[in-house]
């Protein structure tokens, strides 16, 4: 730990008093220091002052009997109880005295830091890892026993049901290249990216602030959190409950200038919990086909598109081409495309199909007659309907999967 801070202590340090600093491990061989010459060679006086666990100061006289020493002070560092090795300042001893303290200080400070980040680098690797058992979990052949013992060593318990929640941040990474160009003056970008993130995990464990809820970030722009449910499931109770903590979410990001996408899974108790994981992911994907904006999306609230999407895809082309293709040769394609979908969606009914578009009815009517001169379909029919309305569905599962990059 002190090898990989030894050189930015000392560099840090001497910049701020002004006087010559090196850094020694417990036996007293120099790690950093100002003065990159004396990396590697032996600090006698580090012996001594490790030895007797206090500061000693050596001026002229007495650094000249010591090997690699010269005028100074030298402070042990501890940490943790334990003596890791030394700082030492060179100038007149009562001079640079003062500044002993401080720089003793400031080393043991960043250690600690530094611990403390690699702890908790350690631990989140270790949730990824829950994460890819979970999500691979199979109850036929996977020993349950071994999954819930990775849970109790991570703090949760992994038998009660839970209900799969992923985040993906909208152009996150855009927002990240964007802070790079700017160069902001007053922090590194690196620094404003780091604490962005902090704050935008601190959100997620604010809405899902059960202390059995697993928060986990899968790289730099998506979250997964397996949201633990107390009490009798009352699945319509328990939706309507998540979609009110999602949208409390977004509004959270929102603050941070950050818009996202949600996915809901389903309810799963451990043997499938990796059903929930995996139907959340498929709500994210569906639903970010059928939108072009940030939203939330629930898996049950896709069980048409779902199915649709296990057709094989030259199926689907075909079918696509063979019933709708034809109106994307026309400006408004997209405002016949939305037609279709109003008008299937609202039963058919015209008073319905107008106030969900927005549009009057000899609108509405307009937009019909051309849909059915183009594609040959006749709208007052539900199975004709329902072919164009599945093709449409199918056109937006087969787009590629670029939203929210």
């Amino acid at each position: 730990m002190l090898e990989k801070l030894a050189q930015e202590i000392a560099n840090i340090t001497s910049e701020v008093i002004g006087h010559e600093v090196l850094i020694t491990d417990k036996h007293g061989i120099v790690l950093g220091s100002s003065d990159q010459s004396r990396i590697g060679t032996l600090h006698q006086a580090s012996l001594g002052a490790i030895f007797r666990r206090k500061e000693m100061t050596h001026n002229e006289i007495v650094s000249s009997t010591l090997k690699g020493v010269k005028p100074g002070i030298t402070i042990p560092i501890e940490l943790s109880g334990e003596y890791v090795g030394t700082l030492g300042i060179t100038g007149y001893p009562n001079e640079v005295a003062k500044f002993g303290m401080l720089a003793k200080k400031y080393a043991e400070i960043l250690l600690r830091e530094e611990i403390i980040n690699k702890s908790s680098l350690l631990r989140e690797r270790a949730l990824q890892s829950l994460v890819q058992e979970i999500a691979a979990f199979d109850p036929n052949h996977s020993d349950e026993m071994l999954l819930l013992t990775r849970g109790r060593e991570l703090g949760y318990d992994l038998k009660p049901p839970r209900i799969t929640i992923v985040i993906d941040l909208f152009q996150f990474n855009h927002i990240t290249s964007e802070i790079h160009h700017q160069a902001l003056k007053k922090d590194s970008p690196e620094i404003y990216i780091q604490s962005l993130k902090i704050n935008i995990e601190s959100k997620i464990k604010k809405t899902f602030s059960n202390n059995q809820d697993i928060t986990v970030s899968l790289g730099s722009d998506k979250y997964v959190v397996f949201h633990m449910l107390d009490g009798e499931i009352h699945e319509e109770e328990i939706c309507e409950t998540i979609k009110k903590k999602c949208k409390q979410l977004i509004s959270a990001l929102k603050e941070l200038g950050i818009d996202a996408s949600i996915g809901i899974g389903t309810i799963g108790s451990l043997t499938d919990l990796n059903n929930s994981y995996h139907a959340a992911w498929r709500a994210l994907r569906i639903g970010k086909k059928m939108t072009d904006h940030p939203e939330i999306f629930y898996i049950k609230d896709f069980v048409l598109e779902e199915l649709l999407s296990y057709i094989h895809k030259n199926t689907a082309h075909h079918f696509v081409e063979e019933t709708v293709t034809k109106l994307t040769q026309y400006p408004d394609y997209d405002e016949l495309f939305r037609t279709i979908t109003a008008w299937c969606e609202s039963s058919l009914s015209p008073i319905n199909s107008s106030k969900a578009l927005n549009i009057h009815r000899n609108t509405l009517f307009y937009r019909l007659n051309k849909i059915e001169q183009i594609t040959g379909k006749n709208l007052r029919n539900f199975r004709e309907s329902l072919e164009l309305y599945i093709a449409v569905k199918l056109m937006q599962i087969l787009e590629p999967e670029n939203k929210g990059n």
